[in-house]
């Protein structure tokens, strides 16, 4: 499996080089990206493009164009200025796009769309008609939405079409891909993956339905309780149903998570990185265990460490993290480009370093290759975590020339602070509590 995956993870980064020059949402015909221009400017767009389909009221692209705009303008007002939901949803109706779009473009991919995408609920009948005339180059975004509403339908002809495009466009990061498969690949087989939104699965969808690795892996959302325990194979009764329904929202996560891993026959696994924990009795976290990108659930102690050294001496696909996936596709989400899964790396694997310098001369050397190769192109560069915990990359001739990845605390700021002051206090902050976690040996 492994070798095989190499081979479609090679043919992935090609992919990702054929559609690098592909734009997400724009502007006007080159102009800057929508979340990058203040309402002002936003509004300005808008005038040009709405001038434009009404003078060129059948051309799709065009309308297309319009509802970025509008979806870019409603979220401004809803969220960034902390305005309530029904001033944005005034100003849609107000705009009324769709309703327009609905009588000059009738029955095309980008009607069905924005219609989809301004509705809280959509006839399936939609959602099959936009997929069934899905372009080939249509945004990232695009793709994540039709997965999410085709994730739990019983017929999976729909979903595996879409994942299909989406990998064949290289528009999923093949950074985030490869990040997706080592997750799977340190999971014990029959392992169950929990995930706390369907975002977190596409890529592993993609692994299962289009490449064929993973498939004994089952991937569950943990909001969709029935769904889970039903591919889990756990026993839920009506009753037991209605009593986590009965719970306030983070107790109701709790529970549900509480039974599942006392009722799962199947190992249970979260990403290392996931959000749960934070809000989990300390009874729960003491049964998770970290074996590198995921952390598995057991009511009995084991030796996690050793796991996690199998897993980067046997499992991961190591040798790619110092490979610079160039050009690389821009993702919209943050979470899955190239640096931010860099920095989970060196996160969750800088304490086998010690070990391995103690005990695996081969091995330490081997990990010290893929962390300076990971921190290179991070120089300078920085994460700062909802833990209060920031994360930067530094390099240093002190002692040889080597990089330095080093932890301490995030300074969130003030809003009536200006960006200068901002940024002096956090760096401040940053360099008081700072510790080095990382530091390779030098660079010859």
């Amino acid at each position: 499996m492994k070798r095989t995956f190499i081979a479609l993870l090679a043919f992935a980064l090609l992919m990702t080089g054929v559609s690098a020059q592909k734009k997400g949402k724009f502007t006007l015909e080159d102009g800057q990206p929508l979340r990058r221009l203040d309402s002002l400017q936003l509004d300005s767009v808008y005038r040009y493009w709405d001038n434009f389909v009404t003078e060129h009221p059948k051309d799709e692209k065009a309308w297309r164009k319009l509802i970025d705009v509008e979806h870019e303008m409603v979220g401004q007002r809803w969220y960034f200025l902390g305005t309530e939901k029904q001033r944005g949803e005034q100003l849609r109706k107000q705009l009324n796009v769709v309703p327009r779009m609905a009588k000059a473009i009738p029955g095309t991919y980008t009607y069905y769309y924005s219609y989809v995408y301004e509705q809280q609920r959509v006839p399936s009948a939609y959602v099959d008609s936009a997929v069934s005339v899905l372009p080939k180059d249509v945004p990232a975004e695009d793709y994540d939405l039709w997965v999410n509403y085709l994730i739990n339908r019983k017929d999976s002809l729909p979903l595996i079409k879409v994942l299909t495009l989406y990998y064949e466009s290289g528009q999923y990061p093949a950074s985030a891909l490869q990040y997706d498969y080592n997750e799977l690949q340190g999971m014990e087989k029959g392992g169950v993956y929990l995930s706390e939104s369907r975002d977190n699965i596409i890529g592993k969808l993609i692994l299962q339905h289009v490449l064929g690795v993973h498939k004994d892996k089952i991937l569950c959302i943990v909001g969709n309780v029935k769904k889970m325990f039903e591919s889990i194979g756990i026993p839920c009764s009506d009753e037991i149903f209605k009593s986590f329904s009965s719970l306030r929202q983070d107790e109701r996560q709790t529970a549900v998570l509480r039974y599942t891993f006392e009722h799962s026959k199947r190992p249970i696994y979260l990403s290392a990185c996931s959000r749960f924990v934070s809000k989990m009795p300390d009874d729960l976290k003491a049964c998770l265990y970290n074996e590198g990108l995921t952390m598995h659930y057991s009511a009995k102690p084991y030796d996690n460490m050793a796991v996690k050294r199998r897993n980067v001496e046997q499992r991961y696909l190591m040798d790619y993290l110092v490979l610079q996936f160039h050009p690389e596709v821009k993702s919209y989400d943050l979470a899955k480009s190239a640096s931010s899964l860099a920095f989970n790396y060196m996160v969750l694997l800088y304490d086998l370093m010690p070990y391995y310098k103690k005990h695996n001369a081969e091995q330490y050397a081997k990990l010290n290759r893929v962390l300076t190769g990971i921190m290179k192109p991070l120089r300078g560069r920085g994460r700062g975590e909802s833990s209060g915990k920031f994360y930067e990359v530094s390099f240093s001739e002190d002692g040889g020339p080597h990089y330095e990845f080093a932890e301490g605390s995030y300074y969130r700021g003030d809003p009536n602070e200006d960006p200068e002051t901002e940024r002096q206090k956090r760096q401040e902050l940053f360099e008081k509590t700072k510790r080095v976690l990382i530091k390779t040996e030098p660079i010859e």
